[in-house]
């Protein structure tokens, strides 16, 4: 059987065409920026690996949701809800929640303004098994099975007394003699406690309560499936998945660095055109023989 030849221009016609069909290796490739920051995840104190739909520290403001924003100061994760500071004690992703306790209230029971607790109900709402603290201030109230009297505490250099009840929804006692009030929930648990032992007042507000947000789990899901990153389109308020070249709706599109070639090798390239540059043909006989 005779050799197959070609002549050497049709070596290089073929050599052209294969350069327009390479795809870069995505090896060599520049990651989008975005999807390198927001593949970082948070650290702070104990709490370690929090990612969407949280940012903050180290996270740009589109690696997460509004309202998730996660400040580290001494090594204590915070987050701001309303007028609120409150201590992140623990994050369960898994559960989509997070226990948090006030941080005014952290110390004792003698914080410089008297505010109630909220939260962002846009994104939040209280878990299970909580029951409201009330902190009266200033009410001067008779000790009753209802109210349970604390201390007394100086607020802004102001002498006043501290009772408290642990009664959902409990109406001011004495509507123009209190200095205030404010509700903090805490644990059923810890309420119980409190109802029999003023002593374990520290001990129920350092506890603090659970908050659970409700985020969409199934497109973060499958965009870390496709080997993205979860983050926030603050142009559309939408979810967007950052992919290593551009970012996407939903998912990345699969990549390939492989260049599938009719050649045993890329030293067997070599040889033909060598071969092709000496004789004026390309002759595929001569390899593998």
């Amino acid at each position: 059987m005779q050799p197959i030849t070609f002549p050497i221009s049709s070596l290089l016609l073929l050599f052209c065409f294969l350069l327009v069909l390479i795809r870069v290796p995505t090896a060599l490739s520049v990651d989008d920026p975005r999807y390198s920051e927001c593949r970082t995840t948070l650290t702070c104190g104990s709490l370690a690996n929090i990612g969407y739909p949280f940012w903050g520290m180290n996270r740009s403001s589109y690696c997460g949701l509004p309202g998730f924003e996660l400040m580290c100061e001494d090594d204590v994760a915070k987050i701001m809800m309303s007028e609120n500071m409150l201590r992140v004690l623990d994050i369960n992703p898994g559960q989509q929640s997070l226990m948090v306790a006030r941080e005014d209230y952290w110390n004792g029971y003698c914080p410089s303004e008297l505010i109630d607790t909220a939260i962002d109900f846009n994104h939040f709402d209280y878990g299970p098994n909580l029951r409201n603290l009330t902190l009266f201030y200033g009410c001067y109230l008779p000790a009753t099975s209802t109210y349970i009297f604390l201390s007394n505490c100086t607020i802004n250099g102001t002498l006043m007394d501290v009772s408290y009840s642990t009664i959902n929804f409990l109406a001011d006692p004495r509507p123009g003699v209190c200095r205030g009030s404010v509700l903090v929930p805490v644990y059923e648990t810890a309420a119980r406690d409190l109802e029999v032992n003023p002593m374990t007042m520290g001990q129920a507000l350092r506890g603090g309560f659970v908050l659970q947000w409700d985020v969409d789990t199934d497109e973060c899901r499958r965009c870390r499936d496709s080997d993205g990153v979860c983050g926030y389109n603050q142009s559309s308020n939408s979810f967007i998945c950052f992919c290593k070249d551009q970012p996407s709706e939903s998912t990345c599109l699969p990549t390939t660095g492989t260049l599938y070639l009719f050649f045993w090798s890329l030293d067997d390239f070599a040889q033909l055109y060598v071969v092709a540059k000496l004789t004026g043909s390309l002759n595929i006989s001569s390899l593998k023989s």
